[in-house]
């Protein structure tokens, strides 16, 4: 038995160094202070950017994000969209979230604010600020932005906010939208998609009642965060970790009365966005790979699913990407306990609602597609969570064989029937599942903004599912050793710079000497349907006595894809 691949598409070298002319991002240096207020689920703070114009464009304008006012009313455009998608919305007054700017001034970078100066114009409108700048900021040029806010933290919903005695801050800051060769990246905050932030330096301090704990991006600069207070001793058996723990939280009660508030700031560098988390009810355990701390923190109530646990998956996690892509190149990973029902990313930080493998690699692989490589994931989510996806299938095929999982403990927990029944890999089921809305009727092009997908189906079904399904493909056509090659040269090339389609398929070019084309083409911007069927065979006897065979290959639909013919 023989397998032949056949390309059913001519494939020519290309040149794509286009993507990588004239490349620039600006620059930002966020300097805050945050007081947070349990009682009130209050936060006030300041916060002082440096801004750096690195394009070749002379700026007139300013826009900043003000993610908080999604949530501030009915009225908001993420609240009107869910009415129109049908989305339940929580209407109790705790929902209710919001943040105001207190005071705002547009200085030179040197400038110092005049006592009692008045606050420099700016208009809101929903979600974004916007701002004329006093004086035209030319290329090179930098300028300063003082700004206070007050923000009322909601509780949980859409990411961040609190619940019970914990705080999850996720795009909880003003934060400045990305100027880049597209202009300004100005849209408001939809009810679908995610984020896109300028690469930077951030210095923040956060005030907090002493008994809250606190995990952060970046890595302690001043001031404890209070792992030491609540760090498990994982040798102790479950009868002396009782004790133990009553010990410390008798401890923690005392330091309180002595201490009421406690201050920490953190520093992170090439980062474009920055995320806190932080509750009194927290354990922390820590764990390391090569040199680099992993810090866990997590609820006590999950302390025998958690312990040794994470640590041991975040090990793992961080040494399989670095194998795959490049070396983890932030100082610290930090794995929490999240209040969102499944996972979220942020530089250096993921809060997870539980302690699955397949969820750890997910969130921490996002770190490097989303955090390092970052893309806009409103416009193109299809590059961090389609890849994203692709990569946790990738490592849990790598670690548990074809099924994809943890075959032997999931049939321990199975139902006779299930064990009667040989199941799928994880890739059938996920081809299984894009195959059914693919011929739905209702099927859309990857590559449509997130807030343009006629509903929360397609937006998911798109930039996960057909997204990892499109790295798989693309692995197929370019094969397993030149993919290897072009993952390990995008993240070289392309770390802490911001990235798309154009600069992806340009190193997939460069790399695998292909033009790609048509690939991309047909599987992002347009929907097709593969269907390959054998035509005519014949076989014809030759003067030497042997036979040659032609075998009639037909495309019976729009897709374009390399088949193998098997001949036995």
């Amino acid at each position: 038995m023989k397998k032949w691949f056949v390309l059913l598409m001519l494939v020519l070298l290309s040149s794509s160094a286009t993507a990588e002319e004239d490349y620039w991002q600006q620059f930002v240096h966020y300097k805050m202070n945050v007081r947070l207020e349990p009682e009130t689920h209050m936060l006030t703070g300041t916060s002082s950017i440096l801004y750096q114009n690195n394009s070749p464009d002379t700026l007139t304008m300013f826009y900043m994000h003000l993610y908080p006012n999604g949530f501030r009313s009915p009225q908001s455009l993420r609240a009107k969209e869910a009415k129109a998608f049908y989305v339940a919305l929580n209407t109790d007054t705790s929902a209710v979230g919001w943040i105001d700017i207190t005071q705002f001034r547009i200085l030179p970078a040197d400038g110092e604010a005049e006592t009692g100066a008045a606050m420099s114009a700016f208009e809101i409108d929903d979600t974004i600020l916007k701002a004329t700048l006093p004086n035209p900021l030319p290329p090179g040029g930098k300028v300063r932005i003082e700004l206070e806010f007050a923000s009322k933290v909601r509780k949980h919903n859409g990411r961040a906010g609190y619940r019970g005695t914990q705080y999850d801050f996720a795009q909880w800051y003003p934060k400045v939208c990305v100027y880049d060769e597209n202009g300004w990246n100005n849209v408001p905050f939809h009810l679908q998609g995610e984020f896109y932030g300028e690469f930077g330096t951030f210095d923040v301090t956060m005030d907090v009642p002493f008994e809250y704990i606190v995990a952060s991006t970046g890595v302690v600069t001043d001031g404890d965060p209070g792992w030491s207070l609540v760090q498990v001793d994982t040798s102790l058996s479950d009868a002396d970790w009782q004790q133990a723990a009553k010990e410390m939280k008798e401890k923690i009660k005392q330091a309180t009365e002595n201490t009421p508030r406690r201050t920490v700031s953190f520093h992170a560098e090439n980062v474009h966005d920055f995320a806190w988390i932080t509750s009194p009810e927290f354990l922390y355990e820590k764990g390391e790979w090569d040199g680099i701390p992993i810090h866990v923190l997590y609820r006590s109530y999950v302390k025998s699913r958690w312990t040794k646990k994470v640590t041991e998956r975040g090990n793992r996690a961080l040494a399989w990407l670095s194998d795959k892509f490049g070396r983890y190149p932030y100082p610290q990973l930090s794995i929490t306990h999240g209040l969102l029902g499944g996972g979220m990313e942020y530089p250096m930080l993921v809060m997870n609602a539980s302690e699955s493998e397949g969820l750890i690699l997910h969130e921490v692989g996002h770190i490097y597609f989303y955090g390092i490589l970052g893309n806009n994931e409103t416009k193109e989510a299809w590059l961090d969570e389609g890849f994203t996806s692709f990569q946790t299938r990738w490592y849990m095929e790598d670690r548990y064989g074809a099924w994809g999982y943890d075959r032997e403990s999931a049939m321990a927990n199975a139902s006779w029937l299930q064990k009667k029944r040989p199941g799928v890999t994880s890739r059938e089921s996920n081809r299984d599942f894009a195959l059914q809305y693919m011929s739905s009727g209702h099927n859309e092009p990857i590559s449509k903004w997130s807030q343009e997908f006629k509903d929360g189906l397609g937006y998911s079904v798109n930039a996960y599912t057909k997204g990892s399904i499109f790295y798989e493909m693309l692995r197929y056509v370019v094969g397993d050793e030149t993919f290897q090659k072009i993952v390990h040269e995008y993240f070289a090339r392309w770390k802490f710079k911001h990235v798309n389609e154009a600069r992806f398929k340009a190193v997939c070019e460069d790399v695998s000497g292909m033009d790609l084309d048509w690939f991309f083409q047909q599987w992002l911007h347009d929907t097709p349907t593969v269907n390959y069927t054998l035509g005519h065979v014949s076989k014809t006897r030759m003067s030497d006595g042997s036979y040659e065979t032609n075998v009639e290959i037909k495309r019976e639909d729009s897709g374009i894809m390399p088949v193998e013919v098997e001949i036995t």
